[in-house]
């Protein structure tokens, strides 16, 4: 008796995801749905403003509509809430130059030449460089608030609530959580270090929340000499995604001797399990690490322990059941063994002498 096959529905709906993206990756790149917002509803009005063939701009137009970016009429095609808000040249959450980036489609298509040689794929550090994002769509205030505020409950800090703490954000998605923190602790200040690109986009955003008075920006790297013993809280977040052991470890250093002693650092990052088999999509991540690096890696919840131990830090602890959150303190180290001299010599026995 022949075997039953199984799982040919898991290959075929990867079959279907292709052809999707690459309607969607057409749709982005002919700005379909900016044409179609600026009032070229029928096929007739579409393909003349773009030039393109009917029978072609159908095929296209029909595609989309049957993945439901587009609602088809009779005689007109209309954008869906999704294109109308995200779709659309000129919008302020517009995110189609981050969803080509993120595809990447030659780098991705040249992952196993990236698995052979272990190196970067240039097109994909291209894509990626200057990855626009929409500030609205990367960040926003409430969302953050609801999502990441909790986190700040669940660690045992010992900062009285009006306290006046000092916090440092390796990178602007620490910045965006440290805002939070801001908002508990109502005389806390904060100060953000990136490239002054990445600062650019978070300047709005402090200014929408009303924090402008309680953050500075510092333009440089993750190894910018820093003032030491000066921070109570640092945030580290995604950056060591990036990096290899030996150059997280130097960050993490970095972060150490900012901190005042018995400061704290929180560390986020996508941690696997030490079977690598997950959490959720986190192996799949590494994919992107391959292509984008020669030396980083997706570490394990271990790895990250011993590189922030390496680091100086002690009491490394995860935050409650969270899979990619570390918390650690800058502490005294214990103190020394005392000397030889001082310590009573073992009992040793009288030895057996035979006659």
């Amino acid at each position: 008796m022949a075997r039953p096959l199984t799982g040919r529905k898991d290959l075929d709906e990867v079959t279907t995801n292709v052809r999707k993206a690459a309607a969607l990756k057409a749709a982005l790149e002919l700005e379909v749905f900016t044409r179609i917002a600026d009032g070229n509803f029928s096929l007739p009005a579409f393909a003349r403003v773009t030039g393109f063939n009917e029978r072609a701009a159908r095929l296209l137009l029909d595609a989309l509509a049957n993945m439901g970016y587009l609602a088809r009429g009779e005689f007109e095609y209309t954008l869906s809430p999704t294109a109308e808000t995200f779709l659309v040249k000129g919008k302020k959450e517009y995110l189609g130059d981050v969803l080509l980036a993120q595809w990447a489609w030659d780098a991705r298509g040249s992952t196993g030449r990236a698995v052979r040689s272990n190196k970067p794929l240039t097109a994909w550090l291209e894509a990626n460089r200057d990855l626009p994002r929409a500030l609205a769509t990367w960040y926003d205030p409430e969302t953050a608030r609801q999502e990441f505020a909790p986190v700040w409950d669940e660690i045992a800090f010992e900062f009285q609530p009006n306290a006046q703490l000092q916090l440092l954000a390796f990178g602007v998605e620490a910045g965006l959580r440290a805002l939070t923190f801001l908002q508990k602790f109502s005389r806390a200040r904060l100060l953000v270090l990136d490239e002054s690109g990445h600062l650019a986009r978070l300047r709005p955003i402090v200014e929408a929340v009303q924090l402008h008075k309680r953050v500075e920006f510092q333009q440089g790297e993750w190894l910018t000499p820093l003032a030491q013993d000066t921070f109570d809280l640092v945030m580290v977040d995604t950056i060591t995604e990036l990096h290899s052991v030996e150059e997280n470890i130097g960050i993490l250093h970095n972060a150490h001797e900012a901190l005042k002693m018995e400061g704290w650092i929180v560390l986020r990052a996508a941690m696997e399990e030490d079977d690598r088999r997950g959490p959720g999509m986190v192996p799949l991540w590494g994919l992107d690490v391959l292509l984008g690096s020669a030396d980083a890696d997706v570490y394990t919840r271990t790895e990250y322990r011993g590189m922030l131990e390496a680091s100086g830090f002690f009491k490394v602890e995860p935050v409650g059941e969270r899979l990619n959150l570390w918390t650690a303190r800058r502490l005294p180290p214990p103190p020394p063994p005392p000397p030889v001299a001082d310590v009573a010599p073992d009992f040793i026995p009288d030895p057996i002498v035979f006659s």
